[in-house]
């Protein structure tokens, strides 16, 4: 059986509990940490052993990594849940900046699942970025997905579109 391979682009408390969720269910999952150059390899066991972002920060264990590059462009699905720090109109250029570097990899046929609850009319434009970033448009060449994250006691089994 051939595993997912998953990149979280954000170490942040939302996306490390996803990560930490399909990890467990068996995925190939890297998550990439905004202030590091490089994306950690999650394994089921370390999902186990630090159950919160604060749990890993804290002990800081020695994990395997590859480049950013290289896990976005190996990935079948990336879910962009960054740590946001801003607020107001330096937010949205910030949000933007970080979905930029997180989509310029992507390969055709990869999904993107957007994790960042948007204003009206923000997935049009996140659609017109991937289209401008990678070339691909979405709904052909790739997948868009709006997930917003909230409650991560209670996510669905499946995501749809």
């Amino acid at each position: 059986m051939v595993k997912d391979k998953v990149v979280v682009y954000g170490l942040s408390t939302e996306g490390y509990s996803l990560a930490c969720q399909m990890a467990s269910k068996g995925a190939d999952v890297h998550i990439i940490d905004e202030s590091s150059s490089s994306a950690i390899s999650l394994k089921a066991e370390t999902a186990k052993t630090y159950p919160s972002v604060v749990s890993l920060r804290g002990d800081e264990p020695l994990l395997s990594m590859k480049p950013i590059d290289v896990a976005v462009s190996e990935a079948n699905y990336l879910f962009f849940t960054p740590r946001i720090r801003k607020t107001g109109q330096d937010l949205k250029t910030e949000i933007n900046s970080k979905f930029k570097d997180a989509i310029k990899s992507l390969k055709k046929g990869s999904s993107v699942v957007y994790c960042v609850a948007t204003g009206f009319g923000g997935n049009n434009e996140n659609i017109a970025l991937l289209k401008h970033v990678t070339g691909f448009d979405a709904g052909k060449s790739i997948s868009y997905f709006y997930f917003p994250l909230g409650n991560m006691d209670n996510t669905p089994q499946i995501i749809g579109s």
